[in-house]
């Protein structure tokens, strides 16, 4: 059986990673699988997307930030939207949505978990983007639920399919 080299959530927070940052959870670090292009084009869509509410000081875009979820777990989100600009390297609150954006090497295990520890975390809109199925997912209650547009009722935003994974092939 393998063993699990653990180490304190101080320093994980002191270490410079290489790419992707991992994870950490329960005093181990958890790799993430390296993004693709298609990852890397939802990140930059989903920055393009949102630019509008960015300019009016709505929301506050970020990538790749590490997240404190619970004590002793720490998420890397691919994509948050918080509503006030962040000054700590760490934000003290949780971000109003997240996206998780699924690289080739994902696991499906891996990802619910992910995304169980930001909806326990405070995270008021979870998604899943599945760029080579072209799929969104919202996160509720345990479930993946398939959507057409990410939807923020509040700041009455709706990001389509499309505008996260470009247009359709077969459109």
């Amino acid at each position: 059986m393998a063993t699990k080299t653990l180490i304190s959530s101080d320093e994980y927070l002191r270490t410079s990673f290489e790419d992707p940052e991992p994870d950490y959870v329960e005093g181990e670090v958890v790799e993430r699988p390296v993004p693709n292009y298609l990852h890397g084009r939802a990140q930059a869509r989903l920055s393009q997307a949102f630019k509008q509410w960015e300019d009016n000081e709505q929301l506050f875009v970020a990538s790749e930030i590490r997240l404190r979820v619970a004590a002793d777990r720490f998420r890397v989100a691919d994509f948050a939207l918080f509503t006030s600009e962040q000054t700590e390297l760490i934000p003290a609150d949780p971000p109003y949505a997240v996206v998780e954006i699924v690289s080739p090497d994902d696991l499906y295990e891996e990802i619910m978990n992910r995304l169980a520890d930001y909806d326990q975390a405070g995270v008021e809109f979870v998604f899943v983007a599945d760029p080579p199925v072209r799929r969104l997912s919202r996160y509720h209650r345990g479930d993946l639920f398939t959507v057409a547009a990410l939807e923020l009722p509040v700041y009455q935003a709706v990001i389509p399919v499309d505008s996260i994974f470009g247009k359709s092939l077969n459109a």
